[in-house]
């Protein structure tokens, strides 16, 4: 019989793509996988079930918190009791695990449950449910995506149980039987944290194989003659380095198009069109989030990718994000802060990706000239990230290392 790998995270795989990566590279290298997650949107449910093969990988949702599938009282308790849990972190400094998603017995029980060969643990709930499965006896690895404890600015820290965390990541790096992690720097930040080996490294890259996908239309763009810049995140709003990218816009001379995609926050559209200097000839486009498997196509419409990451927290500075890896395999120049992690990639990347200081509007503008005044460099960049990408940076490059550490701690 095949080994048994159970993959517990909290998030809806269209919105954690390192764990349907790793899922569908596991289950064909010939293991039995299982994911246990929580399910919060039907409409994201339908997508995640696209991504992975769902005769093969058993694709659970332990928490459901989706209207109409889940009781009204089930869902308003657990969002109560994370509230609360919350509440006493922020206003008596009594940390607890509760805070860190939806029913945390439950999805303990359903892991104990599972009897796999091997755990792997993504986010920070899971982190908790690893160290109690590793207590109980059982193998389990853990994925430090980002480093939990150092991933948020201490106001949004105040209702997160910081040192839980740190005390559950120490006992996961000095115990485990795998550790991995997204880039250098911030692995050897880890080990420094809690005294032990290196994690190994596993970047946030993609197949080379979705370009397959890409249908070659232009539906964020209509004036190709146009220089194009494009980002993208989850969320439009602040603490992103947008506003500082809108005023900084102000002093460029070449007229350009902006293209912003993700869920727009509150009323920063209106803020950011109130600062964008169109009087340049500079335009604003919003775009709304899309399938992952479209995302590719809409990125290689453009000619620059922005990858605007800060020095703090500290995971934002150490990790390798999604952002820059994605526009690699579109095919697109980077303009990119000097973050550690991006540092990272930049020292490989010939002249695909361009360096500037954040913040720093002179370094900025620099940067971003060098690509809009000369054509050449430009069409150089884009050879350079694809090349790149296929040579390095895709998932094709990366997955065996994946199923050669597995394979010898299962």
């Amino acid at each position: 019989m095949p080994k048994k790998i159970c993959i517990l995270t909290q998030s809806h795989l269209c919105r954690n793509p390192r764990v349907v990566k790793e899922a569908n590279t596991l289950s064909k290298a010939g293991f039995e996988v299982s994911i246990l997650t929580t399910f919060t949107y039907p409409d994201l449910l339908e997508e995640d079930l696209k991504l992975i093969d769902n005769k093969r990988i058993a694709y659970k949702g332990v928490i459901n918190m989706i209207p109409g599938q889940a009781s009204d009282w089930y869902r308003l308790k657990e969002r109560l009791k994370r509230r609360v849990a919350g509440e006493f972190i922020s206003r008596f400094g009594i940390e607890n695990k509760y805070a860190l998603g939806y029913d945390y017995h439950a999805n303990l029980r359903a892991a104990v449950a599972e009897r796999a060969d091997l755990y792997t643990c993504h986010q920070e709930m899971s982190t908790v449910i690893g160290v109690r499965l590793l207590k109980k006896g059982f193998n389990v690895a853990f994925d430090f995506e980002d480093w939990y404890s150092h991933d948020l600015l201490p106001e949004a820290n105040k209702s997160r149980p910081i040192r839980l965390l740190e005390k559950n990541e120490k006992f996961a790096l000095n115990n485990a039987s795998l550790t991995y992690t997204t880039s250098e720097s911030l692995a050897s930040a880890l080990a420094v944290f809690a005294g032990t080996e290196r994690p190994k490294v596993l970047h946030n890259v993609f197949p080379w194989a979705e370009r397959s996908y890409m249908d070659g239309l232009f539906k964020d763009r209509s004036d190709t003659d146009r220089p194009s810049i494009h980002w993208y995140s989850q969320t439009i709003g602040p603490g992103r380095g947008l506003e500082f990218l809108v005023e900084a816009l102000a002093e460029i001379e070449t007229p350009l198009d902006l293209h912003l995609r993700g869920n727009l926050f509150g009323s920063f559209k209106d803020e950011l069109i109130n600062l964008f200097p169109a009087e340049k000839g500079h335009r604003l486009y919003f775009h709304p989030l899309v399938p992952h498997l479209e995302l590719l196509s809409r990125i290689a419409e453009h000619d620059i990718g922005l990858a605007i990451e800060e020095y703090v927290p500290d995971s934002r500075n150490l990790t390798i994000t999604n952002k820059i890896l994605q526009y690699l395999l579109a095919g697109i120049a980077v303009v990119a802060t000097d973050t550690s992690g991006q540092k990272e990639v930049a020292s490989l990347a010939g002249n695909a990706v361009f360096l500037f200081t954040n913040k720093d509007k002179k370094s900025f503008l620099t940067t971003i000239n060098q690509l809009l005044k000369d054509k050449i460099t430009l069409v150089e960049a884009k050879k350079d990230a694809l090349r790149l990408a296929e040579e390095m940076f895709c998932w094709e490059r990366q997955e065996q290392n994946l199923v050669d550490w597995v394979t010898k701690v299962i």
